[in-house]
């Protein structure tokens, strides 16, 4: 009998609150139904986008099966419909969504499966309902416009099967029956009575949804060959599942998407040619095989921690990218020491076999390094007892193609001899989790082809591994054979040199069996091609150590550009600068510059601009001038530039921040090389550019917006979506106009540079416009919405410091925003920062773009502020010792949640800009460079000296360094290949004391200030005598 519980009859609705996004309304009424009161949504998104939100609290207990029904009807155009259901936290979210529903005008049943309800988002990462707190009726702009929907009568019905299903059998020894196989508690088997093909039905005696099944063997009694029909009638049967490479002692089988009343199991041969034996057979629920991620979540369940990926046990496991750094792909490596070969390819992960015992990641002690600090040579350091397994992945062009180099160091840090098993496991399955899915990155990955021929490995016909290490041997199994955990447990290979899968998802391993005398070691080699064609032929020989030292000194020589003398204590500071160029080199695919290795894998022009000026600010100019030169390919005739591009095409989003971002570019390019050339032949996309934003302003420019609320737009550009809390209701985004100011004033530096008078004064004055008209909108803004911050757009008001930040520090915009507001976000943000290291704070996560907010207290002479929020990322880093950041991070670390992609490298160019202007920025509007302005006083203080070597700036590199040994005195060594700016450098050295006097290559120096002192030459040796304490 199925329960059915009415949860809301909507006569009351004050149970019900409502929430619109942006400019959408909603209002809720009561109305009549056909079996009584409805709800009835009024809803309204006045031209735009967004969403609205009727939500009810209801505690619910949901049973493992269960349907919601209830009737509908609308007025309304067809837009985006979920029905979602949230737990007490408000932070995991389950939904059913419909695109594009139609709403019936006439009243219409409806019902929602439990299989069509998916997560969605939160800190659990996945499973399905249980605890539920509150019910959300949600109408998303699809279509848009306004209209009403009617709801009549919610039911809760627990549809979850509850009847004893029977099983029947064509054959069974006495006394091993099959009636109790599918009652897991049962202490009795089924043996068949011969070695003859057998079957096996189970009846539900009624329609049942599942998901799959799992079927325990008995030993020995396996099938090598069987098959798996369903049916509603017993008389006409589809096949659902089919394999001749049996033989595990659990076979699982992944049916997704079924019902029936009839499974026919159809066993045609044994293992052993010895009969049939079933211990259990358990049918799954529906949630087993949703995907092939859930399957393969449900199945490392069966098994001990450690057996599969942290990410199928439900935790967070963190990677890092390894690579060439010249665009010619990447691999990751995770914390655990599992290996990614390429983009959403297959596994190799590491084990361990000791003294009887198979060793695991979830066995050991773990910690992570990278070569020399900073080397994106990362390293996974597994600990136990007095063995310690150092897995260090690196990369080189050492045979003319990219090579990936895995070693293995086993390292016997006791007094005796041991004999250790290194097994390299190949498994089908990726380091990123599948809660990072998107296309075919996330969780599995197909492995259906496998062969050894005595020296490689060729996975899927494609991806050859190289044991450089000779290999004591190999093994493959296909999926029903059992996963090479199974084997490796038991110390032996899986039984295959060559095998096809047609379920895709075989394993294999390498062995090989290593004597290690007290405190040495051994290290053991794998070389993969990283980018092979079908016709390549693989190297004939290779040196392992050789490529392991090759790719150790081109990244040495490639992170030379730059140095930093900073104490211990700010090592990370330095060394983050160094690694952060590096994961910007390596997550490049040709000259298109990727935010991330993998989720991320596709080119932005807003990331792409921001992570070439940073990189050009560490030696590489030329990365910038090749992002923009392909990007460039991709402008309309009319000018119109895309938000993002990759391999399968562009995407056209109304995201206008693109047009200064491009233009900045291209100057920001020239300012660091000096390349005419480029410049020249940028000129015709950068006029069509332009003329694009002159467009867009145009439509801000019209008498509309000369008066009443729409005064506060005029001359901004229109609507955008560029920033992602605007994707559901675009808004005029200042973040967009910050953007067009700098790149019409870098336009108009081309002209000028190129000798063109008028066109530079013309740009020029079209930029001061836009500044003005910037000006008059935030004060309107601000007045409008009754706010004492910066706001992000004028609809919203909103708080967004990292989004201002971007005007004071990269754009160098200060001049623009109203001082009191500007101070005032900074002192909110902090309140907001501190109050996380409060153990009551309700934060789950935040975004590590925050660390552009340091590059504009920088500017703003909040430098202890600068410091504590650069000293709170910095150990906010996943994982620290790789020194880089997700776009998402999580309070938990350990939490299965999205995290955008790791490293995000759009967040590493922020920290790179960031640590730049702790050393040295400019200052446009006076034409002068800033140095010394971020530095702590305790890192002076803790070494007495500090500097920098080779930092680009717009006037060329600059070297310097400070001494302080004295506490009323201290030095400055300034040189390098610099032109000393109109403006002078101005020195802010890091003092707590006044600024008494200055003497500078030996003569006394008039501009001084208490905190600062302005140079007009360099090289120079300077002598600063320092008096009483700063206020």
């Amino acid at each position: 009998m199925q329960a059915t519980t009415i949860l809301d009859d909507f006569n009351d609705l004050a149970v019900w609150t409502v929430f619109a996004s942006g400019q959408a309304q909603l209002n809720l009424a009561s109305d009549t139904g056909p079996s009584g009161r409805a709800l009835r949504l009024d809803f309204d998104f006045h031209g735009g986008g967004g969403f609205v939100v009727a939500r009810r609290l209801l505690p619910l207990q949901l049973p493992e099966s269960y349907c919601f029904d209830f009737n509908i009807r609308g007025n309304a155009p067809p837009n985006i419909f979920e029905f979602k259901l949230a737990d007490a936290t408000n932070a995991n979210v389950w939904r059913y969504r419909a695109e594009e529903f139609l709403f019936p005008h006439d009243w219409q049943p409806f019902t929602i499966r439990s299989s069509q309800i998916e997560f969605a988002w939160g800190p659990r990462g996945g499973g399905q309902p249980c605890d539920i707190a509150a019910l959300e009726i949600v109408i998303a702009a699809g279509t848009g416009g306004k209209g009403s929907v009617w709801f009549d009568t919610i039911r809760l019905t627990d549809t979850t099967y509850r009847l004893t299903p029977s099983v029947h059998a064509s054959s069974a020894l006495p006394g091993y029956e099959p009636c109790t196989l599918c009652d897991a508690h049962a202490p009795t088997a089924w043996r068949s009575a011969s070695d003859e093909p057998q079957w096996l039905l189970i009846d539900f005696h009624t329609q049942r949804e599942y998901g799959g099944l799992t079927i325990e063997w008995e030993p020995g009694l396996q099938a090598r060959a069987l098959s798996i029909a369903i049916s509603g009638d017993s008389t006409s049967w589809q096949t659902v599942y089919q394999t001749d490479t049996g033989g595990a002692l659990r076979t699982f089988v992944f049916i997704p998407q079924t019902a029936s009343r009839f499974i026919k199991i159809n066993l045609d041969r044994s293992v052993r040619g010895t009969g049939f034996g079933i211990r259990t057979i358990q049918v799954k629920p529906f949630d087993f095989s949703r995907s092939i991620n859930h399957f393969f979540q449900n199945i490392a369940q069966e098994y001990p921690v450690g057996m599969f990926p942290k990410y199928f046990c439900g935790k967070q496991t963190y990677w890092t990218p390894v690579g060439t750094g010249s665009g010619d792909g990447q691999a990751l490596i995770n914390e655990e020491g599992m290996v990614e070969v390429a983009q959403g390819s297959f596994s190799i992960e590491p084990f361990l076999y000791h003294r009887g015992r198979l060793i695991t990641w979830a066995d050991v002690a773990l910690r992570q390094e990278l070569t020399k600090g900073y080397l994106p040579i990362p390293s996974s350091i597994w600990h136990i007892e007095n063995i310690t397994l150092s897995i260090i992945a690196s990369a080189t062009h050492l045979t003319g193609e990219p090579l990936l180099f895995l070693q293995y160091r086993i390292c016997n840090t006791g007094e005796e001899h041991e004999h250790v098993t290194l097994f390299t496991a190949i498994r089908p399955f990726q380091v990123t989790p599948f809660w990072q899915h998107w296309r075919m990155f996330g969780g599995a990955a197909p492995v259906r082809e496998l062969d050894w021929n005595g020296t490689t490995v060729l996975v899927n016909r494609l991806h050859p591994i190289i044991p450089v290490t000779t290999p004591a041997g190999f093994g493959a199994a296909a999926f029903d054979e059992g996963q090479v955990t199974e084997y490796l447990k038991q110390g032996v290979l899986p039984p295959h040199a060559t095998l096809s899968d047609a379920f895709g998802y075989a394993s294999a391993a390498l062995r090989f069996e290593c004597s290690v005398a007290a405190g040495s070691h051994t290290d053991i080699y794998l070389a993969v091609p990283m980018r092979l064609a079908a016709d390549s032929a693989l190297p004939q020989s290779i040196d392992a150590a050789t490529g392991v030292n090759s790719s150790e000194k081109v990244w040495e020589q490639k992170l030379a550009a730059v140095s930093f003398s900073v104490p211990p204590e700010a090592r990370t500071v330095a060394d983050s600068f160094k690694t952060a160029v590096a994961h910007i080199l390596i997550n490049r695919d040709g000259p298109a510059l990727h935010p991330g290795p993998r989720r991320y894998s596709r080119s932005w022009i807003r990331d792409g601009v921001i992570m070439g000026a940073a990189v050009a600010r560490a030696g590489h100019p030329e990365v910038l001038r090749d992002f923009l030169s392909w990007y460039s390919q991709f402008q309309a005739p009319d000018g119109t530039l895309p938000d993002c591009a990759d391999a399968e095409g562009t995407e056209w989003l109304p995201e206008f921040d693109a047009y200064g971002q491009f233009l900045f570019g291209v100057m920001e390019y020239y300012r660091f090389s000096h390349d005419r050339a480029f410049l020249e032949a940028m000129q015709p996309a950068v006029a069509k550019t332009i003329a694009a934003l002159e467009r867009l302003r145009s439509q801000r420019l019209t008498p509309a917006y000369r008066e009443g609320e729409r005064q506060a737009c005029y001359g901004l550009l229109p609507e955008s979506m560029s920033h992602e809390g605007y994707m559901a209701h675009p808004v005029h985004a200042y973040w967009d106009d910050f953007w067009a100011v700098r790149g019409l004033q870098d336009s108009a530096d081309m002209a000028a540079v190129l000798g063109d008078t008028a066109e530079a004064l013309r740009r020029r004055t079209l930029g001061k416009e836009l500044a003005g008209n910037i000006t008059a909108s935030l004060a309107a803004t601000i007045q409008r919405h009754r706010i004492d911050y910066i706001p992000g757009s004028v609809e919203f008001g909103d708080f967004d410091p990292t989004a201002t930040s971007n005007a004071i520090g990269l754009l160098d915009l200060l001049e623009l925003l109203p001082l009191p507001e500007t101070h005032r976000s900074y002192d909110r943000y902090f309140e907001g920062l501190r109050s996380r290291t409060v153990s009551t704070s309700t934060w789950q996560n935040y975004t590590a773009y925050e660390i552009r907010i340091v590059g504009a207290l920088v500017r703003l002479g909040r430098r202890a502020d600068a410091v504590e929020l650069l000293e709170f990322l910095l150990r906010e880093q996943r994982i620290p010792a790789w020194h880089q950041w997700p776009e998402i991070t999580w309070r938990d670390p350990t939490s299965p949640s999205f995290i955008g992609d790791l490293p995000h490298t759009w967040i590493s160019a922020e920290y790179i800009l960031s640590a730049c202007s702790l050393f040295a920025y400019e200052r446009n509007a006076e034409r002068s460079l800033v140095i010394a302005a971020g530095i702590a006083p305790q890192w002076l203080e803790s070494a007495g000296e500090i500097g920098v070597q080779g930092l680009p700036t717009y006037y060329g590199n600059i070297s310097y360094r400070i001494t302080c040994r004295q506490p009323a005195l201290m030095h400055l060594n300034l040189w390098g290949e610099i032109s000393v700016p109109e403006g002078g450098i101005v020195v802010q050295p890091p003092l707590h004391r006044q600024i008494t006097s200055v003497q500078v290559n030996g003569n006394d120096w008039v501009e001084v200030k208490p905190e600062c002192f302005t140079l007009r030459t360099c090289p120079a040796e300077v002598v600063v005598h320092l008096g009483e304490a700063l206020v």
